[in-house]
């Protein structure tokens, strides 16, 4: 089996780094030419050898120091895990989002939901993703619920937090959660439009 090459990446860390004495030669003939055309010619060879005596004696200081540091190695962070919760098929917390009416409906539509079905007994089961959000600089316990990309609802404060303390009992805080979810439409009178609802498989918060 033929061995690749080792890249200088892959140089064991108690390898000493090293610069040829050619190039330390180059170097030293380059500065008597350029010392020797300033002053007088006859000192060129002069200089290039006093020159090359002193980078040969030192190339392994010059080497560590155009060495670039080493960083130290950073841990990246994986992607966001996911966390699927377990089902029970229950759907007994039940987002009635006024705000999300729109998009709620576009969704029931893109996936050929029938308000008049009864969605339990139906197989439009969707996945919705709870999404906690520390990025915003006014509430720090911003958690919201996308489905298919799209943002259904944003719970209350005191919702986030007790969702976030439920997460935090099972070690899956910095995960993003995956539940069941169906869509239902339902309204008081004939002439009212439809209004969505969401259910997700999951405890009421």
């Amino acid at each position: 089996m033929n061995k690749q090459p080792q890249s200088s990446t892959d140089l064991p860390e108690n390898q000493k780094p090293q610069i040829s004495i050619l190039a330390l030669l180059i170097v030293s003939l380059f500065i008597g030419l350029i010392a020797g055309a300033g002053v007088d010619k006859s000192y060129i060879l002069p200089i290039v050898f006093i020159s090359a005596v002193i980078l040969i004696s030192n190339r392994n200081k010059i080497a560590n120091a155009v060495q670039p540091e080493k960083s130290p190695q950073q841990h990246i962070k994986p992607a966001a895990d996911y966390y699927n919760w377990p089902e029970s098929g229950q759907f007994a917390c039940i987002i009635a989002a006024a705000p999300r009416q729109q998009v709620i409906q576009q969704l029931a539509q893109e996936n050929g939901i029938n308000p008049d079905d009864n969605p339990v007994t139906k197989t439009h089961i969707l996945k919705a993703r709870l999404i906690t959000d520390n990025s915003n600089p006014f509430d720090s316990d911003v958690v919201h619920i996308d489905i298919d990309g799209r943002t259904v609802y944003y719970l209350s404060r005191e919702e986030s937090r007790s969702f976030r303390r439920r997460l935090d009992e099972k070690g899956v805080s910095n995960q993003i959660i995956i539940c069941n979810a169906i869509i239902s439409g339902s309204s008081e009178a004939n002439n009212k439009p439809l209004r969505y609802t969401v259910k997700l498989d999951i405890e009421p918060f």
